[in-house]
């Protein structure tokens, strides 16, 4: 059964610098009304670089929201009007201090669709030559180049836990027939 829903009313309650938060009066089921806060973002991606030995460039950091360092791809929020693939490409410079080639996009999709509007594309690319990194201010990352099998491991023991990173590690996986 699908209810479409419209918005009666819309308020802004919170703008920062990596999102916004908006009130939404919607029409609901049957005529009622209803009331929905929606994150705003513009997007982001992250991106699956594998090296000519077939391995997969990850970071490590930490993250406040989980109050731990966490294992992930390199990543990173869409600039307002940005092209994801530019996002990507900027974004694995910076933080790994890759170049790459051949890049192609293996997923799309929404990370917590229920209040979030943001689209996180997951890109697939070949690693190149590395350079000198240049991390966003206050940002700490360390780089590793970590097999794909080591990875699914990780996955499996519960080790990685950040769900754009699993997806990109096993469809990358998958790709290479672990």
């Amino acid at each position: 059964m699908t209810v479409e829903e419209k918005t009666i009313e819309s308020e802004l309650m919170f703008e920062g610098p990596v999102f916004k938060v908006r009130r939404h009066l919607v029409t609901a089921k049957e005529g009622r009304t209803a009331r929905r806060d929606i994150v705003e973002h513009s997007g982001g991606v992250g991106i699956c670089a594998v090296t000519p030995e077939q391995k997969l460039i990850m970071i490590r950091q930490y993250r406040k929201a989980a109050e731990a360092d966490v294992w992930e791809i390199p990543a990173g929020k869409t600039e307002d009007g940005e092209d994801p693939e530019t996002t990507a490409r900027r974004e694995l410079k910076e933080e790994t201090g890759y170049d790459a080639v051949d890049f192609r996009s293996i997923a799309r999709f929404y990370g917590t669709i229920g209040y979030n509007n943001e689209v996180i594309e997951i890109f697939r690319a070949s690693a190149t030559i590395r350079g000198r990194t240049n991390f966003d201010e206050n940002e700490a990352i360390d780089m590793y180049e970590m097999d794909l099998k080591s990875l699914v491991q990780m996955v499996e023991r519960g080790e990685i836990v950040d769900g754009k990173t699993i997806i990109g590690i096993l469809l990358i996986a998958r790709e290479f027939g672990y």
